[in-house]
């Protein structure tokens, strides 16, 4: 596929500073490089009397037991065996202390130079550093609630300025062109609004944006300062400058402070803003007087952002899919009228409102008439709809596009096309854009989508043409001065093609290749079967990520309730959700038929084999089905973690074998053993770790486990059923025995409202057992299957129900029919379409969509009871 643009490729002395080795740090910090292997002081820098004790030049040479304490120096030994600190980890609370009487944050990374060791005083008296995990939560609220992109940008910069205090906060997105845009803005009332201002791409080089990808949060406390430079400046390991792209407090840009102090700016941060692990946008905050953000703050910005990122690539994704499912309904159309059509060109054309409005060539204008054209060129003959070209322009252009075309997929895209071709400037204002397809295989036959000239004024913080001044005094290059509103009209542009159009065209391409030109006989049943499956898959689709959502949701509410800091729960939160992320990717390989135990094994211990400890992974090759892999995966998750942190993973010399087989029954063996750890002693309470484990195991796939604490290591017991493993010859029978309930007896009433759960996701259950008991209710099962809940739904006793739809691909209709006849009043939960999704018979009946909230499930349980008198 071919998209072009054209932008600069000058080079500026911006683009090629080495902004990554400043050779010194920012004056309010310490900086300590420390041999890896010796735990010797190789570099220092900054502020090391008032916060070390000593200064920079007695510390060169000086052992780390100089500078910390022997259980300080311990916790750094294990988080050398378990880590590569390859991003910086927290390393000292705020109640311990380099120097007595002062509080001190630090952290610690590692490259090639070493470990990089930073420090800052730490600030104990903001309310905030007590509770950073409801500061996150409170940025966060209200965010998901958002009816739009643009409205859950100006939510996020009211956010973070409410809660960090900045004077301005913008959220400026990246353009194509690598230019600036600020899309939402939250300000002090007395400040001139930035907000719908462009920026050159030249503001921000190339180079500082690769390093934004790196490290998301960037800090500077003020412009005006005297940097700390690096002793000795070249590192004794690699004889080069200090590598800091994940320092803190690297030293900021001389170029960058003067362009900050030009626009009368003292203090700045910047957050990434990350989608589809590209560079998407900043969250910029100013301040027009010096502001120093504590470790905490930082810390729940940076939690903030990663979050923020999250829901706006989910909603970027959400708009996609629609529009691609919009798309697909006419391409269904399009593809069934021409099944029985000799001429595609021409039954094309007969078909001209379709084929123009399928990738949206330009939509009514204000007057009501169809902007845009769609051509049909197919050997040498032109037919066209809308506003198009001349036949001979046509045909040039045609010939220009085979040349461009060749080698490719077949697919052009420009939103400049004079800018490309110039003769195309003849007739801009019907083809500025073009969309293109090549539906031969010699490239000379195309469809032809073209969109009129967009002519638009855009406002710059200044000429965009004049980034950068000579300095009067000599002949480096300086930021601009000026950033007053500087007003550009753009012409010879039409309006951008998105990526959805171009997955239509391809879609389209695809399907006359492959349905109209080799003349499939019967494309009209095959089409209509691919519109019906692909409804089902969209809706599948919808399912899984509802639950997948729901999930994640669940974990963040555990997780939360057991960590103990800030920097334990997004460890621990990180860790679990790469985990189900891992086991996703590799049933998505799978095209989600099973995944392998080795495969699920050996990569969720492949990080931890180079810390010394020994791993043996042995068993036979076996698939397991999606449900059971995910389960699996998080249970290894789990053991591993722990593992690491107390167990067999935590030394060196540790010895970690996992083994497994099958049973004369066929049901699956796996044992986890530890041995050469440190000696262990059980724990006094089952943590989240062994909970989950049981659960997911128990409830995903009726296998059991069983954890044993012996002293010389961590055991588990893993049995999961025959029914967890995929076979060839697997097929499940439906006995078509109807369900019935028993015959009510007298039965007292218990005195808590009893309620059936029939899901199959073990971190809800867990979510749902916890909003049980801090109601007050008794939960009845849960039942993960159809049998089980038919079991349980003959107790007369139960007051309410609560009943996923989908159990493993099962109806849970059945049980919902017998509750529905014996009085029992019923809440649906679902991650399908909740307008659809219920059969007529139970109609007008409660539905919460998933991911739902704990205190919309309370509610509605609470309603449906109340109606029943309970």
């Amino acid at each position: 596929m071919i998209i072009k643009t054209l932008r600069s490729d000058l080079l500026t002395s911006c683009d090629r500073e080495p902004i990554h080795t400043p050779g010194a740090i920012l004056p309010h910090g310490a900086m300590m490089v420390l041999d890896p292997d010796t735990l010797v002081v190789l570099q220092a820098a900054g502020d090391t009397a008032g916060l070390l004790g000593s200064p920079v030049e007695a510390m060169i040479g000086e052992p780390a037991s100089a500078y910390f304490s022997q259980p300080q120096l311990d916790y750094i030994g294990r988080l050398l065996r378990s880590s590569t600190l390859a991003r910086p980890r927290h390393l000292l609370d705020p109640i311990c202390r380099v120097i007595p009487d002062r509080p001190t944050d630090a952290s610690v990374h590692r490259n090639a130079a070493g470990l990089i060791f930073e420090f800052e005083a730490a600030d104990t008296s903001d309310e905030i550093a007590a509770d950073p995990l409801a500061a996150v939560q409170d940025m966060l609220d209200g965010l998901a609630e958002q009816p739009s992109l643009q409205a859950l940008c100006e939510a996020g910069a009211r956010s973070v300025r409410r809660v960090l205090g900045y004077d301005r906060v913008m959220v400026y997105r990246f353009m194509p062109d690598d230019s600036g845009w600020v899309v939402a803005e939250s300000r002090r009332d007395d400040l001139v609004p930035f907000l719908d201002l462009h920026y050159p791409a030249t503001d921000i080089p190339v180079q500082a944006r690769t390093l934004y990808l790196t490290s998301w949060l960037r800090m500077i406390t003020e412009v005006d300062y005297t940097p700390a430079p690096l002793i000795p400046p070249l590192n004794p390991l690699t004889g080069e400058p200090l590598d800091m792209s994940h320092a803190m407090l690297r030293d900021v840009s001389p170029v960058h402070r003067e362009y900050l102090r030009n626009m009368g700016v003292d203090a700045s941060m910047s957050i990434s803003i990350v989608c589809e692990g590209k560079l998407w946008g900043l969250i910029a905050c100013h301040h027009y007087s010096p502001k120093r953000l504590p470790r905490h703050l930082r810390a729940v910005a940076e939690l903030f952002g990663a979050m923020f990122s999250m829901q706006l690539e989910a909603r970027q994704r959400a708009i996609q899919l629609e529009q691609r499912l919009a798309n697909r309904a006419i391409l269904q159309q399009l593809m069934r009228n021409l099944a029985l059509d000799d001429d595609y060109a021409a039954g094309l054309m007969r078909q001209a409102s379709l084929l123009l409005n399928y990738i949206q060539g330009g939509g009514l204008s204000l007057r009501g008439d169809l902007q845009g054209g769609v051509v049909v060129r197919v050997r040498s003959e032109v037919k066209s709809t809308g506003a198009t070209p001349t036949q001979s322009q046509i045909t040039a252009l045609a010939d220009w596009l085979t040349e461009q075309m060749r080698d490719n997929d077949g697919i052009f895209i420009t939103d400049r096309l004079s800018e490309l071709w110039p003769p195309a400037a003849a007739f801009a204002d019907i083809g500025s854009g073009l969309l293109a397809i090549s539906v031969s295989r010699e490239s000379r036959d195309f469809i032809l989508w073209f969109r009129p000239e967009l002519i638009e004024t855009v406002t710059w913080a200044g000429d965009p043409s004049k980034p950068v001044e000579m300095h009067q005094d000599d002949e480096r290059l300086t930021p601009r001065k000026s950033f007053a509103a500087w007003k550009q009209t753009v012409r010879g542009r039409s309006s951008p093609w998105s990526p959805p159009d171009s997955d239509a065209a391809f879609d389209l391409r695809l399907s006359l290749l492959e349905v109209v030109l080799r003349r499939i006989d019967a494309v009209t049943s095959e089409r209509a079967r691919v519109y019906e499956r692909d409804q089902l898959l969209m809706a599948e689709l919808d399912h899984r990520v509802k639950n997948t959502l729901a999930n994640i949701q669940a974990l963040v509410v555990q997780t939360s309730r057991s960590a103990t800091s800030l920097t334990g729960f997004v460890e621990d939160l990180d860790g679990r959700i790469r985990a189900m992320a891992k086991a996703h990717s590799l049933l998505t390989q799978s095209n989600w038929e099973g995944v392998s135990v080795a495969k699920l094994v050996g990569d969720e211990l492949d990080a931890y084999g180079r810390g010394g400890a020994e791993l043996s992974v042995e068993g036979p090759s076996v698939v397991l089905v999606p449900k059971a892999s995910l389960a699996l995966s998080l249970a290894v998750h789990e053991l591993a973690t722990n593992a690491a942190k107390y167990g067999a993973l935590s030394v060196a010399g540790g010895h970690v074998s996992v083994d497994w087989h099958c049973l004369e029954n066929h049901d699956l063996r796996l044992v986890w053993r530890e041995q050469g750890g440190p000696l262990v002693v059980a724990p006094s309470r089952r943590g989240f770790g062994s909970r989950l484990i049981e659960r997911a195991l128990s409830l995903e796939t009726a296998g059991r486990s069983e954890i044993r604490f012996e002293r010389a290591g961590v055991v588990c017991e893993i049995t999961l059923p025959a029914a967890a493993i995929l076979r060839l010859d697997a097929h499940a029978e439906d006995s078509g025995t109807p369900l019935r309930l028993a015959a009510t007896n007298d039965i007292v009433a218990p005195s808590r409202p009893r309620i059936l759960v029939v899901e199959d996701t073990a971190l809800i259950v867990m979510t749902l057992e916890m909003m049980f008991d801090d109601a007050g209710w008794e939960m009845v099962g849960p039942a993960s299957t159809v049998a089980e809940a038919a079991a349980l739904a003959n107790d007369p006793s139960l007051d309410a129900a609560l009943l996923d739809v989908n159990l493993g691909g099962e109806a849970v209709w059945p049980i919902a029919a017998m509750l529905k006849s014996a009085g029992v009043p019923i809440v649906f939960a679902t991650g399908y379409d909740s307008t659809t999704v219920l059969p007529d018979e139970f109609e007008g009946m409660p539905v919460i969509g998933k991911p739902f909230r704990l205190d919309e499930v309370a509610e509605r349980l609470k309603s449906i009871m109340k109606d029943r008198n309970v």
